[in-house]
């Protein structure tokens, strides 16, 4: 499988195990971003690796059930330090409507681990 799709998939994994089940630690998912890393949420906010660590932090476990679906993954751009990968995500949580997201990250490739280094998420119509 493509590198770039399977950290996708890894990280996401992570974030379901943390966030329905407080499983996992923050500061090993953090690791697998740039220092640098910024993120432009759905709602136009753009944060700091610092935020999502925050975020990471302050929202494990509290999403009992939580489940995440990933499709329509494609590659935008490939190149010998990274790649463009844009993703469909759909978050649902029990007795809620589901929450769709298309999402664009850029990954840099150093010392041959794949890390986020932005994320763009946009919520889908």
């Amino acid at each position: 499988m493509n590198p770039y799709f399977q950290e996708v998939i890894d990280l996401h994994e992570l974030i379901e195990a943390l966030f329905a089940r407080g499983e996992g630690q923050v500061e090993a998912m953090i690791e697998r971003f740039t220092v640098d890393f910024s993120m432009i949420t759905p709602t136009g906010l753009q944060v700091s690796l610092q935020d999502v660590a925050t975020l990471f932090a302050t929202r494990a476990g509290g999403q009992p059930g939580l489940t995440i679906e990933l499709t329509e993954m494609e590659a935008l751009a490939q190149w010998p330090e990274g790649a463009a990968v844009r993703y469909r995500e759909t978050h649902r949580l029990p007795g809620q409507d589901a929450k769709t997201r298309i999402s664009t990250a850029l990954f840099s490739l150093q010392g041959g681990r794949v890390l986020w280094r932005h994320l763009h998420e946009t919520w889908a119509a």
